[in-house]
C-alpha cells in the first residue's frame, strides 16, 4: 500500500513540475540607489516610448524609444530594447507616448526589477544624474551592487529543472516497479512451494 501512495504522490509532483502552465512569479530585490543601478547597467537613458510590439523572439516585446539623454552607454537618437511580454516573468509594462528613465543591465533587455520608471516617478534618478546632463559614453562609477535586479529564469534553466524532475521521477518509477516485480515473484515462488508440499 505504501508503495502505491509513493507512486501516486510522485506522479502528481512530476505532473505539476513539468506542466507547461506552471510559471514562476517575478522575484525582485529592493532596487539600489540610482548610482548603484547606473554602475550595474550597460545602458541608462531618458526616452519616450514610440512603439511597443511583439519581438521576433517568442515571449518578448520590442520597445522603441526616442532618446533625450544618455547617462551610460552609446549616444543614439533612437534605441530599441526588449522586455518579457508577461509582467509575471519580470517584463516591464511600457506604454506608448510615455517618457521613462530606463536601465538595461545588458544593453538589450529591460526588467521590471530595476529602477526603470516613468519620468514623473524618477525624481531621485534625475536629481542624481542631472536632468539635462549627457555623457554620450560610459560613466565611471564604482560597481557597488545588483541595483535590484534578480534575473528571471531562462528557458534553459526551466528545461534543466524539468529534465531533473523527469529523471528523478523515472528513478522513482523504476524503484517502485522493481519492488512490485520482486514482491510478485516472491508471491509466485511461495505459492509454488505450498502446492508441492
Amino acid at each position: 500500500m505504501g508503495l502505491r501512495v509513493l507512486l501516486v504522490v510522485s506522479m502528481i509532483g512530476l505532473w505539476f513540475a513539468a506542466s507547461p502552465t506552471s510559471t514562476n512569479a517575478c522575484s525582485c530585490a529592493p532596487p539600489g540607489t540610482p548610482l548603484e543601478a547606473l554602475a550595474e547597467s550597460e545602458l541608462v537613458f531618458r526616452g519616450t516610448v514610440t512603439s511597443v510590439r511583439p519581438s521576433d523572439e517568442p515571449g518578448l516585446l520590442r520597445v522603441d524609444f526616442d532618446v533625450a539623454t544618455v547617462w551610460r552607454g552609446q549616444r543614439a537618437e533612437t534605441i530599441s530594447l526588449t522586455t518579457q511580454q508577461d509582467t509575471a516573468a519580470c517584463g516591464y509594462p511600457f506604454e506608448e507616448r510615455v517618457e521613462y528613465v530606463v536601465y538595461s543591465w545588458n544593453g538589450v533587455d529591460v526588467a521590471r526589477c530595476g529602477r526603470t520608471a516613468p519620468i514623473d516617478l524618477a525624481g531621485e534618478d534625475l536629481a542624481a544624474f542631472g536632468a539635462g546632463a549627457q555623457t554620450g559614453g560610459i560613466a565611471d562609477f564604482p560597481n557597488t551592487g545588483s541595483g535590484g535586479l534578480v534575473k528571471a529564469e531562462s528557458t534553459q534553466d526551466r528545461a534543466a529543472a524539468i529534465a531533473v524532475v523527469v529523471a528523478v521521477g523515472a528513478i522513482l518509477l523504476g524503484v517502485v516497479g522493481t519492488r512490485l516485480y520482486v514482491r510478485r515473484q516472491d508471491g509466485r515462488s511461495n505459492a509454488t512451494r505450498v502446492e508441492r508440499t
